[in-house]
């Protein structure tokens, strides 16, 4: 009985926790490029951007479910130009994806997308454009983490075919 007890504890314990997050990762074949929408110009973030950036960031991420930490210009600065992507409609930016790659592993870091612009193709075009660049740089695989509450991020993530691997608590 008291076995019971502890695993129904545990059980609880890990639903109530906020920062359950899902460990997810794609292989590069077969990427849905169609999905990219032409209309939407996807391109590195440039030096003269980063306060617009900063806002774009901030104002995205208040808005979505995971934990946030604003962003700072000083972070900006220090964050590579070359590792963040930015959507651009009708000459703003609306939507930005940071991300890394160590050796043959492409890691999706944080994106974001305006309030207004999400549901209309943003996020994914973002997102496959980065894939199909880290297929042709010969990256292999693809990992992120997904803040468990996250339904956008995941409905996007499922949509693209990554799947879950593993999970994780933070404290």
């Amino acid at each position: 009985m008291e076995a019971k007890l502890e695993k129904i504890e545990y059980k609880q314990k890990w639903e109530k926790r906020e920062t359950i997050y899902y460990y997810m990762n794609r292989d590069l074949k077969d990427l849905p490029l169609k999905l990219i929408d032409k209309k939407i110009i996807i391109r590195n973030l440039m030096e003269n951007e980063l306060e617009e950036y900063v806002d774009l960031v901030n104002t995205s991420l208040t808005h979505c479910p995971d934990p946030f930490v604003p962003m700072n210009l000083d972070f900006a600065k220090k964050w590579p130009l070359g590792q963040t992507l930015v959507a651009e409609v009708d000459g703003r930016l609306v939507g930005f994806l940071m991300f890394e790659s160590r050796g043959k592993m492409g890691l999706p870091v944080q994106l974001g997308v305006l309030p207004q612009y999400r549901r209309k193709g943003v996020g994914t075009s973002l997102l496959l454009f980065l894939l199909n660049d880290f297929r042709n740089r010969g990256i292999e695989d693809i990992r992120m983490k997904v803040f468990k509450n996250n339904v956008p991020a995941l409905t996007l993530y499922k949509k693209l075919k990554f799947k879950v691997y593993g999970l994780t608590l933070e404290e």
